[in-house]
């Protein structure tokens, strides 16, 4: 597996179980937690979900970003409120989920553990007064002293024991009180009244350089700790999320990752100099071919229930034919021979007209093409093997009607799009399709912008029929305008972009519809189709009644327009 893989794969590992906890899939965390070597902390990623889960997320993300995150320790202070927050969650959440107790022994032994063996970098990386309180806490979970000798040390510990009983606006107050408490700062012997210095994020980048007041941990040296979850462009900061690789990456190294490029290079930068502008402007997009190496869970899975599917294909494939039918009748036009047509006698008579019969046009498709395009993120994962079977069974009845259709999927890693063509419009088989994998992430509104390239000069009707869970997220971030931070690719901004991608295919011509497939509960993932394909979807979480439900959807959107 290469490291981009691996990389994408644990952060959606750790976005997991925060959702858990959470019990909701609608949000981005603020913070993700890893160990030394990059695997999730389960302990500490379920605290971020608890979090959410008991507290007003809305007040704690207005605090973190507003008022801490502004201050010169503001990272030392960010620190200190999740340490702070953790003994509250933990202690309200523990009556309803015992094995909380044995996650927090666990994290607690691993993080001492790790401390013993610290590189000299890894030292100086670190916030030593949040470091030190932390190990504290591991020491006394595991049955021991804090053994904290510094008398201020020991009053700042105590004072972030928050309990399980305080309400947001008291977890709050009480970090408001610590720091007028233990961070005072005195301006010629008189205690200062406001006690956050508020920078903005250009100043506060320059004055951590010129006054090592703090420091901010880095992803390499992510030792069972929290994780910021806003990018420090100007600073140039490293940060887990968003993690997008720095730099655009060759030809030759997209090539060895993903396949072969299937366009020129000049070609290609015409198309990222037309597409990659806005909050794509810092993305790349790479266009290939997959050699037909199918997935063996796809394929196998596929076969199981062979029988059944083609049930479901054979369908599908009358509806739609019936569909064209009714639609798309043949002309009756003016023939020298076939079918006599009584009021077209008079011309034979009178204009010596010989075209009195009549003879049916012969229907055809040729002007209508259909493109799958399958969301390839590693959120679908765990429905990869019935996504891939959706869209072969799609593929064959749609072919079977005499419909030309192609097949693609997408996903990003390390800030490029990459869009790969399954089957081609000219390729008889869709088995291609079987190849589908899901891995990385997906930046929905650059790929739907970038899907018309794979049509190519095609005339006549185009549909898009993305199979998807309609919740657009990326490592890589939104460009900050001006000196302010960039914001993360997902959430509201996401769906907003994926928005925008549609009517952008629309504007041209095409029609887009999207059969959605998610674990998110069904209100939440509503809303979001809604805003981005509006009515122009469905839901079809499995493969039973398949054929009703996109049968209904293609004759009420697509097979009422005459060609």
């Amino acid at each position: 597996m290469s490291t981009e893989n691996l990389h994408a794969q644990r952060q959606k590992r750790a976005l997991n179980i925060v959702w858990t906890a959470a019990g909701r899939y609608d949000f981005r965390p603020a913070f993700l937690s890893f160990y030394a070597d990059g695997e999730p902390d389960l302990y500490l990623n379920s605290i971020v979900g608890l979090v959410h889960r008991h507290y007003d997320a809305e007040k704690l993300t207005a605090y973190l970003q507003n008022t801490l995150d502004k201050s010169l320790l503001g990272e030392l202070f960010t620190e200190l409120f999740w340490l702070g927050l953790e003994a509250a969650a933990y202690e309200k959440e523990l009556p309803a989920r015992p094995v909380l107790a044995s996650l927090r022994r666990q994290h607690a032994a691993r993080f001492l553990r790790e401390d013993v063996d610290v590189s000299f970098q890894q030292l100086m990386m670190r916030q030593e007064l949040a470091h030190n309180l932390k190990c504290a806490r591991c020491r006394e979970i595991l049955g021991g002293k804090p053994e904290l000798l510094n008398p201020w040390d020991r009053k700042l510990y105590k004072a972030l024991q928050f309990t399980g009983q305080m309400s947001t606006d008291d977890i709050i107050d009480a970090m408001e009180r610590i720091i007028k408490r233990f961070f005072r700062f005195h301006w010629y012997g008189a205690p200062r009244k406001a006690f956050h210095f508020s920078l903005s994020p250009r100043l506060k980048a320059l004055l951590h350089r010129i006054l090592p007041l703090h420091s901010h941990y880095g992803e390499d040296f992510a030792a069972g700790i929290l994780l910021p979850a806003t990018g420090g462009v100007d600073c140039g900061e490293k940060s887990f999320w968003p993690g997008a690789k720095v730099g655009r990456r060759s030809e030759a190294e997209l090539s060895r990752l993903y396949g072969e490029p299937l366009f020129s290079q000049e070609r290609l930068s015409a198309i990222e100099g037309k597409l990659c502008r806005g909050i794509h402007r810092h993305a790349q997009l790479w266009f290939t071919r997959e050699e037909g190496k199918q997935q063996s869970e796809n394929w196998d899975f596929f076969q199981q229930q062979q029988m059944w599917f083609r049930t479901e294909v054979r369908e599908l494939t009358r509806r739609l034919q019936n569909a064209l039918l009714v639609h798309r009748q043949p002309m009756e036009l003016p023939a020298r021979s076939g079918r006599l047509a009584p009021g077209r006698v008079w011309r034979g008579v009178k204009l010596q007209d010989s075209r009195v019969f009549t003879a049916a046009e012969k229907v055809s498709y040729a002007d209508f093409s259909v493109m799958l395009l399958l969301d390839a993120s590693d959120s679908r994962q765990g429905r990869q093997m019935v996504i891939a079977t959706q869209a072969y069974l799609l593929a064959e009845a749609l072919g079977k009607a005499g419909i030309r259709l192609a097949a693609a999927s997408f996903f990003s890693q390390g800030g490029c799009t990459i869009l790969r063509l399954l089957k081609g419009f000219d390729d008889s088989s869709s088995q291609g399709i079987f190849a589908y994998k899901a891995q990385g992430w997906n930046r929905d509104g650059l790929a739907l912008r970038a899907v018309p390239e794979l049509w190519g000069e095609m005339p006549g009707r185009k549909l898009l029929f993305i199979l998807t869970d309609a919740d657009p997220s990326d490592e890589q971030p939104i460009p900050a305008e001006g000196i302010g931070t960039g914001k993360i690719y997902g959430g509201l901004p996401a769906r907003e972009d994926a928005a925008q991608g549609v009517k952008y295919l629309k504007v041209q011509g095409f029609a887009v519809m999207a059969l959605i497939n998610s674990v998110i509960s069904a209100e939440l993932v509503t809303e979001a189709a809604g805003k981005i394909y509006g009515s122009g979807y469905i839901h079809l979480q499995d493969l039973s009644h398949m054929a009703s439900k996109v049968g209904d959807m293609l004759e009420k959107e697509i097979f009422s327009h005459n060609g």
